[in-house]
């Protein structure tokens, strides 16, 4: 069913982004060793990601970012309990789906050489092992990075499936332009994961509706696209409070529930800079316009002249953690919701 809320784990459920999907099966059939899904949120990655993880045979681990306090002990450790093991697991959760995280051992404080050296034994006899990291973003980056690195050259039969949000966090574990960075030189594959179009959002609604049998204007999914722009996240829990719960006022609920939602993830990151009034005050004003007009709106609200290097050091800033994006010259927001969030903080 396309309107579920909780992530797919079967194809036949996941619309569209077969492109992707193909990519990433291939990929994994040539033995590539780091493949990267990024995008900004509520594209689906978590979704292609589980569909993959459920559709392998063989040794996997699935780790949510968000529990993971050091990658390369954790990280390591994971993938030693699973060779040790020689069954799957999963450490974190998959988005609503919690997991327990007790006695997995994520909080190796102190290994030996010596212990060290029989953990990465185990790891090569064990074979092939996958390892999905979700949430990626949420890891220091350089730590992942040089983890990354240390299984690329010395352990060949770790593959890495990664997926992350804050596409400039994940671009610094990746670093391909930065000769000094630790996986530089080293082949990784990269799939970017983007909005649907109007065309595709009008057919994802259509066709969800249809396989519950439940009658909608199009007039109202144009209505809905409007509102949600092509974010399959959000015209999901849409249809499942439309369709399945039955609610009159599902676009409402959603915009609520939706805004809340941001307004949390925006106010992390708002705890991690100066001036929060700055980037709020970007963030509404950041409607598909120029570095100009921005600039001329953002000095009207905050009724004084920016510096240009502080505005573009927050433009970039707000981007690299994917509350801003640029298309051609104009700058805009990728998620219609973060206009509502920035009026919650």
């Amino acid at each position: 069913m396309y309107f579920s809320i909780e992530p797919k784990s079967n194809i036949k459920d996941f619309f569209n982004y077969r492109r992707e999907y193909g990519e990433i099966k291939k990929a994994l059939k040539r033995g590539e060793k780091v493949i990267a899904v990024i995008g900004v949120r509520r594209t689906g990655k978590t979704s292609l990601l589980n569909i993959i993880y459920h559709e392998i045979n063989g040794k996997k681990v699935w780790i949510d970012g968000r529990i993971v306090c050091d990658p390369k002990k954790d990280i390591f450790s994971a993938i030693y309990e699973v060779a040790k093991e020689g069954r799957s697991k999963i450490f974190g959760k998959i988005e609503s789906i919690s997991i327990s995280v007790s006695h997995i051992g994520l909080r190796i404080r102190k290994i030996s050489r010596n212990s060290f050296v029989n953990m990465e034994n185990t790891i090569t006899r064990a074979g092939k092992i996958y390892v999905f990291i979700d949430e990626a973003q949420k890891m220091d980056p350089k730590q992942l990075a040089n983890l990354l690195s240390y299984f690329y050259d010395r352990l060949p039969n770790i593959t890495f499936i990664i997926s992350g949000s804050e596409i400039g966090v994940v671009e610094d574990v990746l670093g391909e332009k930065d000769s000094k960075h630790p996986l530089f030189g080293r082949h990784i594959v990269r799939l970017e994961m983007k909005r649907l179009d109007e065309e595709k959002a009008m057919e994802y609604l259509t066709l969800g509706f249809d396989q519950l049998g439940f009658k909608i204007s199009d007039d109202e999914i144009e209505s809905v696209i409007s509102e949600l722009d092509g974010l399959i996240g959000w015209l999901t829990l849409y249809g499942y409070e439309r369709a399945v719960l039955k609610n009159k006022n599902a676009l409402e609920r959603v915009k609520e529930l939706a805004a809340q939602l941001v307004a949390t993830e925006l106010q992390n990151f708002l705890d991690r800079v100066k001036n929060k009034k700055l980037y709020l005050t970007i963030l509404r004003n950041a409607n598909n316009v120029t570095w100009s007009q921005l600039s001329a709106y953002v000095n009207k609200d905050m009724r004084k002249q920016i510096n240009p290097n502080t505005l573009t050091q927050a433009i970039e800033k707000l981007m690299r953690y994917s509350f801003l994006a640029k298309e051609g010259n104009k700058y805009l927001r990728p998620d219609p919701i973060i206009l509502d969030a920035t009026f919650l903080l």
